[in-house]
């Protein structure tokens, strides 16, 4: 990604780089995650792409080199997942995430990087990131927050997540403090503040539904009544809203 010398994982890290063991099926297509990668350095995509079809639920459906190319290959793809890189040529990698997902907003973004400032984080998720990782994260790692992001959750690296939810909930005190209309001082049902609890432990939309016992169509009801009634517009901000006014943990 910015740098194309090298791979963003050692070589030596990627397992034997072969074809699935015979006799493994295919999952059905509605289990595969759909892959889109985005980096303007051929060598860095095709490491990822190798060692992400390892995978037997994970497709990668293309690669794209810069912004215009990655907002071309979403839309004839409609990728589940996109990894994005940050620096491309042109247009960088943030306002090509809010490109595409003006377009698509239910395609999931992941942000790969080698910036750990805050302010790359805080315009990422801005953009509509659901998901930033820093290059150093290990593969097992990068695998399993695909899956995270696919389900409907998100994620953040620890060490800049903090950050993050602190930078947005100090942006939502203003907006809510300002506010006359009563949907933004209504309080949440009981209900609506478990499953808030669960989302801000970083549950998926499945794993919420089988915690409550309810299913995924439910738990996204209540997410649709809490974005409205804390006036936010994600997650990320409910959870940061929820979190200054003491409701999570």
């Amino acid at each position: 990604m910015e740098d194309g010398s090298r791979f963003p994982f050692p070589v030596s890290r990627f397992p034997l780089l072969t074809s699935k063991r015979k006799g493994e099926s295919n999952l059905k297509k509605e289990e595969n995650i759909r892959i889109l990668l985005v980096d303007d350095h051929n060598l860095v995509r095709e490491g990822f792409s190798q060692m992400l079809e390892l995978e037997e639920d994970f497709i990668v459906a293309g690669q794209a080199a810069n912004a215009d190319e990655a907002l071309e290959k979403a839309l004839e793809l409609k990728p589940d997942v996109i990894l994005m890189d940050i620096k491309l040529p042109g247009i960088n990698g943030i306002e090509a995430t809010r490109m595409i997902k003006s377009k698509l907003p239910e395609t999931e973004i992941m942000i790969l990087s080698m910036y750990d400032e805050e302010e790359y984080v805080r315009e990422a998720v801005r953009a509509g990131a659901t998901g930033y990782v820093l290059k150093d994260i290990s593969q097992e790692d990068l695998i399993r927050n695909i899956r995270v992001l696919n389900s409907g959750g998100s994620y953040i690296q620890p060490s800049l997540a903090r950050k993050v939810l602190q930078d947005i909930a100090s942006m939502g005190k203003a907006k809510i403090q300002t506010s006359s209309r009563s949907s933004s001082i209504r309080e949440l049902s009981d209900r609506e503040i478990e499953v808030l609890q669960h989302v801000a432990d970083g549950k998926s939309n499945k794993e919420v539904a089988k915690a409550l016992i309810i299913s995924e169509k439910t738990v996204k009801a209540h997410l649709r009544s809490i974005f409205r009634k804390l006036e936010v517009g994600d997650r990320a901000q409910a959870v940061a809203t929820a979190m200054r006014k003491g409701l999570v943990e």
